[in-house]
């Protein structure tokens, strides 16, 4: 019996494998590797010839708006973004309208996107003090994490240390993974207070509002709390070297913890922060040069686990409310679909392997978020969710070639080398020189047993 579909000539890199394999899939699965001179029938061949062929990529870390501020963005062109920039899966966060603090709202959003969504998604929800009840309905409906912040944002209350014991407790029990956004809510509003009262509303007020120290003193605070109750831990956007620093010596005393990182402060500055402002606006910020430089070596040396986009778009015209004030501004800005293109454009800088890029993009984040071995590989077995790259083709990232539905990006006019250029969730096309998918094709993926990382 021929198979659906094959997959020749590109160079596999995926978990220890790099070399040229013929990939065979059938009914959405991977179904055989093959040695490339094998001759193998298939209703339908891709030729990967000269490019690299990696599994898709994994990002649990979008706000697609949607239900919601479906201005900013919906789960329709969000979905559509993401399959550009070679992810298959995404994991939407709680905070839409009704935001997702209980198993019925959880029901009724997984209903409600599964007609809009172009790749496959999991669906995080809240941990807040007020539904410690709540979890356990929500990890059976299969949560892939609950969310907390440490300070008061986006209408999200703060999850103080008297609740983050109650709430960590209560996932550990449940087996599952808190992920928190860590600054650290008196430091901010102590800053807040004093820039006000000086009547500054420029954008040199970023920085040292969400300081590092807010975001030092919520990741220390956390990771005490996360070894007392034994909960296993993801910390959100890592802006610089010292806060992943902790994290580091914090599983080297037994902490379940990884770190997330994300591209815009790998390629962003303190100085981009404040020259753009408001629409380089998010938090916590990017820092300086020498700090981007020390992420760089720490996501190469293993240290951080995932590359996630931290997707939370506005509208140009959103983001210039906060002009003459950016107070009020949005936090937040696009990047679904130029996680990959950056990270690739490291490997070509020499600054990070493609087998890191893969563990980065793809694996680990599967494993964190319990979606592993269906998700994050290329096996036997797995879904076949995979993109095919040039590693050599270069392009100019631009607002005009967004698809998501704010239509820019802060990385507009950055020519960047390596390239996504086709993308397949479960063996089917989704993106080959341009969206050829159909919302409503992407479905639903579960929690399953969150895998533990090896990281040597």
């Amino acid at each position: 019996m021929p198979h659906d579909r094959v997959v020749t000539g590109g160079t596999v890199v995926s978990e220890g494998l790099r070399q040229e394999v013929t990939i065979a899939i059938d009914d959405g699965r991977i179904s055989a590797l093959y040695d490339p001179s094998r001759a193998v029938a298939a209703a339908d061949a891709v030729d990967a010839t000269g490019k690299h062929v990696l599994p898709g990529g994994v990002d649990p870390h979008v706000h697609m708006m949607d239900p919601g501020k479906t201005d900013r963005e919906d789960f329709e062109t969000g979905t559509a973004a993401a399959a550009t920039g070679g992810i298959t899966t995404i994991g939407e966060h709680h905070r839409t309208d009704p935001m997702v603090l209980d198993a019925d709202v959880f029901a009724d959003k997984r209903e409600y996107l599964s007609a809009k969504a172009h790749v496959d998604f999991g669906l995080l929800a809240g941990g807040h003090p007020d539904n410690v009840e709540d979890l356990r309905d929500l990890e059976r409906a299969g949560a892939i994490a609950f969310k907390s912040f440490t300070c008061e944002v986006h209408g999200v209350p703060a999850l103080k240390s008297d609740a983050m014991s109650e709430v960590f407790t209560e996932i550990e029990r449940l087996g599952g993974i808190s992920m928190i956004h860590p600054e650290d809510e008196l430091i901010l509003q102590a800053n807040e207070d004093r820039i006000r009262a000086e009547g500054r509303t420029d954008g040199e007020i970023i920085p040292e509002w969400r300081s590092r120290e807010a975001e030092q003193v919520a990741v220390s605070t956390t990771l005490q709390i996360a070894k007392q109750t034994g909960v296993s831990l993801w910390l959100a956007h890592l802006s610089h070297p010292a806060v992943v620093d902790q994290v580091t010596h914090a599983r080297n005393s037994g902490v379940d913890v990884y770190a997330e990182c994300c591209p815009q402060y790998l390629y962003l500055t303190e100085e981009d922060v404040v020259d753009d402002a408001p629409y380089t606006m998010f938090t916590p910020p990017a820092r300086g040069a020498d700090e981007r430089a020390g992420l760089w070596d720490r996501l190469a040396a293993g240290d951080i686990h995932m590359i996630n986009a931290d997707h939370a778009p506005s509208t140009r015209e959103q983001k210039a409310a906060g002009k003459n004030d950016v107070f009020e501004a949005p936090f937040g800005i696009p990047g679904v679909e130029t996680v990959l293109p950056l990270l690739l454009n490291g490997v070509h800088e020499g600054k990070v392997s493609l087998e890191r890029v893969v563990e980065v993009f793809s694996t680990n984040p599967a494993k964190i978020t319990g979606l592993y071995p269906q998700k994050g590989t290329l096996r036997v077995g797995s879904d076949a969710d995979l993109v095919i790259v040039d590693m050599d083709r270069s392009m100019q990232l631009t607002d005009d070639g967004v698809v998501a539905k704010c239509g820019w990006t802060p990385f507009d006019g950055m020519e960047v080398v390596g390239v996504p250029e086709s993308t397949f969730v479960r063996g089917s096309p989704v993106v080959d020189d341009g969206v050829v998918g159909e919302p409503g094709y992407g479905e639903f993926v579960a929690r399953g047993q969150r895998t533990t990382l090896d990281t040597g």
